[in-house]
């Protein structure tokens, strides 16, 4: 494809969908009230807004390779932008692919990193085209973000950003890999990174929260794993993604269980050493396989993991921003306009309403956490390692979310070579 092909592709997609739902609409039904006390707040996950429909993930995006002067350029432009708005009081809800919908202004900004990377790779560049085709990928991945079903202006940004990122992948010391895997009818994939195919290599699931692409963690990979000789298998969770056609159920972990027996079949991965991280809900996922698949995982990391009190407490459930609220309706199908309803069918992803608290698994589990978080207590951070042989809980206090990301990093890398390579 020629630089000036994308740009015709970006036009000819988002051409198709000017006149749609604005992605605050797409899963809520219900008015948007104005906070009775307006401002920002500090939140675990970013920056919890009362102007802001989404949560502004400043740190986990820089951490993921944004870049923060870029990401408060566009902020600033979607902020002053003149244009019909689905809830007047929410900045990023103006409707169509038009100049300060969310959408717009970060593919904007992505084409032109993938437009640079192209004719980088043109001149030879290699690693300068990775690195800006990276960056496209990012930026994709931002503009598709909360990553709603059926939101078909996130849609195109999400096939962008995997197209971005696969050219990227190409440029890796070892190409990047596409896992196939038959499930129900259909197929899971999952992006394959490898530091060698010379010998069978240790290797981590990812997966983040429930407004996570699997692109999101490729950082990880280059700065920590495959330095270590660690590969990593990004998936998707139930619901998002390319994992959309399944609906997020009690069994959260049906399709990485599914990958997880799939392993062994993959020449390149020591299935002898496999280990998953999670985030958020997909620490969920993460401990759920480390008691009913206990001897094909060697260790697991939870961060921030909801596996019981906010499910079961509905005073937690109700702290949930509108966002979240949205984004947990959608990948369960339903309408986050009956909160209670949903915080109702909520209640069978708590892992010791499930009875998997009432014994310990012999996978050594490492779980991180803030004593500030509201989806994952400490209580239920000290739970999690409680319930595994071996098992290691750290919770942070006052550190800012900046120092937050970088220490659990630290750990879970340093945990990961300790059980993987030794």
């Amino acid at each position: 494809m020629e630089p000036n092909d994308e740009l015709t592709l970006t036009e000819r997609l988002f051409s198709q969908v000017r006149r749609v739902r604005e992605t605050s609409q797409i899963s809520n039904s219900s008015p948007a009230e104005p906070e009775t006390v307006p401002g920002e707040r500090p939140f675990i996950d970013g920056s919890f807004s009362t102007r802001w429909y989404r949560l502004l993930r400043r740190p986990a995006w820089a951490w993921q390779g944004a870049d923060p002067v870029e990401v408060e350029e566009v902020l600033a432009r979607i902020a002053v932008a003149d244009g019909e708005r689905s809830h007047e009081h929410f900045l990023d809800t103006i409707k169509g692919y038009i100049p300060g919908n969310w959408i717009y202004e970060w593919s904007q900004l992505a084409g032109d990193y993938y437009k640079r990377g192209r004719a980088a790779l043109a001149g030879d560049e290699r690693d300068t085209a990775r690195a800006l085709l990276l960056r496209a990928a990012r930026y994709y991945s931002i503009a598709s973000y909360p990553h709603l079903k059926e939101d078909e202006l996130a849609d195109q940004a999400q096939l962008l950003g995997n197209m971005a990122y696969r050219e990227a992948g190409k440029l890796f010391g070892v190409p990047l890999k596409e896992l196939q895997i038959p499930f129900r009818g259909k197929n899971i994939q999952g992006y394959l990174h490898l530091p060698t195919t010379e010998r069978p290599v240790p290797l981590v699931m990812v997966s983040g929260g429930i407004d996570s692409l699997q692109i999101d963690f490729v950082q990880l990979y280059l700065k920590h794993l495959e330095p270590a000789g660690i590969g990593m298998l990004s998936l998707d969770m139930p619901g998002i993604g390319y994992a959309e056609h399944w609906p997020l159920v009690q069994d959260t972990s049906r399709l990485h269980q599914a990958v997880l027996q799939h392993l062994c079949e993959v020449p390149w991965v020591d299935h002898q050493r496999i280990a998953m991280v999670g985030f958020r809900l997909a620490g969920n996922v993460a401990a759920r396989l480390a008691f009913i698949e206990p001897f094909k995982l060697r260790t697991v990391v939870c961060l921030g993991a909801g596996v019981n009190q906010v499910f079961t407490q509905p005073e937690l459930f109700a702290r949930c921003p509108r966002m979240m609220r949205d984004s947990l309706a959608n990948r369960l199908g339903a309408d986050a306009a009956d909160w209670d309803l949903l915080q109702t069918k909520s209640q069978v992803f708590s892992l010791k309403t499930q009875g998997l608290f009432s014994s310990r698994t012999s996978v050594p589990i490492l779980s991180i956490g803030h004593k500030q978080d509201f989806i994952c207590p400490e209580a239920d951070v000290r739970a999690l390692a409680n319930a595994s042989r071996n098992g290691k809980a750290i919770v942070y206090d006052r550190e800012a979310l900046w120092d937050v990301y970088d220490k659990g990093l630290i750990e879970t890398v340093n945990w990961l070579k300790l059980h993987l390579v030794g």
